[in-house]
This record gives C-alpha cells, structure tokens and sequence, in this order.
C-alpha cells in the first residue's frame, strides 16, 4: 500500500540566494513534486514510486536521496529507476524558481554528511582539540527526526504545494527492485 505524504530530501551542490544567510545544500518537497513535468520523466515519476511504495514508510517522513539509493540495492537499482542527479538539478531548479513548495536548507556539514550516506554508515569525526568521536545510524536518525519535526510544523500551516499540471507516475513496473544493501 502506497504512503502519499511522503517528503524528499536532496542533497546537492550549494548556492547562495540572497534570501538566505548561509548557503542551500539541501532541499525537502513533497514526493509528489517528482511529478512535475520539469522534472525529467519518468524518472521522476518512478522516484516518486519509490518513495510512496517502499514497505514501512511513515506518514509524513522524510526520506533522503540516501536511503533511496540504500533501497535500491546500494544503488545497483537506480539504473531501472532512472538518473537521480537530474531530477535533483530539476527539483533545486524548481525550488528556485518557486513552481514548487520546498524547504531549503543551509545544513551544517556533519548533518550532510551524515544525510548523504545510507543509514547504516558511520563516519569517525576528528577534533582539533578533542579524540575522534565515531557517528552513524542513531545521530543520523536524530537528524532525520529534526527535519521530520520542521516539515510537519510547515504542514501545520498546510499542505506543501508540488506544482501544477502532474504527471501520472507510470504503473510498469508492477514492482520496483527494492534490495536494501546488507547491513553487515
């Protein structure tokens, strides 16, 4: 059964916007906004299968490009769902442009690089003045609960907008090729 209020979130090359302080290296939509016809199809539109399909997805999560990938058999799948790296480029573009509700983000290093990563990887962070300190799956879902907290306080106000004129996602294939990487 498809959850539909589901919210990605895309890592990408920082910008600055005068609007902002500091520079955007994130960007949250709602799933749908993959629907959108500036965002290259069906690409898109089969992303947007992946984040509203996956068993166990929560109402009003936020699910990063990572975890997709994590899914998609640590990325040996995204070749049967699309190219990612274009749909984040239309989907920025599409925030920038404001043809779409989104959340930018200015996120501090250690989060990028802690929401970039699938959810079982740690990463060892050197201190000048301090021993190293190893962080992975517990601080990156602290993390993900942050940003979950944020969106479900902007949907308060209402719902995101995706955009106008969607496009149906495609019904082929019947069933995605979800392979979550081994954890061990």
């Amino acid at each position: 059964m498809a959850v539909l209020d589901v919210h990605f979130l895309a890592l990408h090359e920082p910008y600055e916007a005068p609007e902002h302080p500091v520079p955007i290296n994130a960007t949250i939509v709602h799933a749908r906004t993959l629907l959108h016809p500036a965002v290259t199809q069906p690409d898109g539109a089969l992303m947007y299968r992946c984040l509203t399909e996956f068993p166990d997805r929560e109402p009003g999560c936020v699910v990063p490009l990572s975890t997709l990938t994590y899914e998609l058999d640590g990325g040996a799948g995204w070749s049967l769902i699309g190219d990612w790296a274009s749909v984040v480029d239309d989907i920025v573009w599409l925030s920038r442009q404001r043809k779409c509700d989104a959340m930018p983000l200015g996120l501090p290093p250690l989060a990028a690089t802690l929401l970039s990563h699938g959810p079982a990887t740690k990463h060892t962070v050197h201190y000048v003045d301090a021993p190293p300190e190893i962080v992975g799956p517990a601080e990156r879902r602290r993390e993900l609960a942050q940003l979950t907290a944020a969106v479900r306080q902007y949907v308060a106000r209402g719902p995101f907008w995706p955009g106008d004129d969607l496009v149906n996602p495609p019904r082929e294939p019947a069933t995605l090729p979800y392979k979550p990487h081994s954890l061990n």
